[in-house]
């Protein structure tokens, strides 16, 4: 007497194919927010760090810097400002935290990744501000700009101590998550995430 065979019906075959399906589908939503967060996380991060290059060069080239944010066009770069450079050399140069008459950009110009958007004021959603932070920039300027002196220090664009409790900008992604990157007064740059379920900042 034969061993039977041991095949699969074509019932089976679907039924299998449609509970992958299923699972699949359920997946497939989380998986995409997961990596939308991640995008939105990285990007905030890498400008966390340009700040601690700009701050860095500031102290060791002994000239002011600035970060530029376009919330506009989701863009940023880093700046060495005119410093010492006399208006006689260049006629821009009308006080140590002016710009260049051509912009001096190191490092060349970013981009958010897509679905990503900078906002220079705090955002729908969150009751609170982050960190240290006490108030927005007045007038939810765009470009927004994040000024360090000779020292390295977060100063204003007259090169006056922050007020505030320092700076923040924020960035959104297409699901609503918000996060914000902070400079404290002392100049250290910190990311942030609001959590809506807890209705509070969370350091990452």
């Amino acid at each position: 007497m034969g061993e039977k065979d041991h095949a699969f019906t074509t019932i089976e075959l679907l039924l299998v194919i449609a509970t992958l399906g299923v699972i699949a589908a359920m997946a497939v939503p989380s998986v995409v927010n997961s990596v939308r967060g991640y995008r939105l996380h990285s990007d905030l991060s890498t400008l966390a760090s340009l700040c601690n290059v700009a701050r860095l060069r500031a102290a060791s080239q002994y000239a002011p810097y600035r970060v530029n944010v376009s919330v506009a066009a989701g863009t940023y770069s880093i700046e060495k400002l005119c410093g010492n450079t006399a208006s006689s050399v260049d006629g821009n140069c009308t006080s140590a935290y002016a710009a260049f008459t051509t912009p001096d950009i190191e490092s060349g110009t970013q981009y958010v990744l897509q679905g990503n958007t900078f906002a220079s004021c705090r955002p729908s959603g969150p009751g609170s501000y982050p960190g240290t932070i006490t108030a927005d920039a007045l007038g939810c300027p765009d470009p927004f700009h994040l000024y360090f002196n000779t020292r390295g220090a977060p100063v204003d664009s007259a090169g006056n101590p922050l007020t505030n409790g320092g700076t923040v900008i924020y960035m959104t992604n297409q699901n609503g998550m918000i996060d914000a990157l902070t400079v404290s007064l002392g100049g250290e740059a910190s990311v942030w995430n609001w959590d809506p379920s807890g209705s509070q900042w969370y350091s990452r």
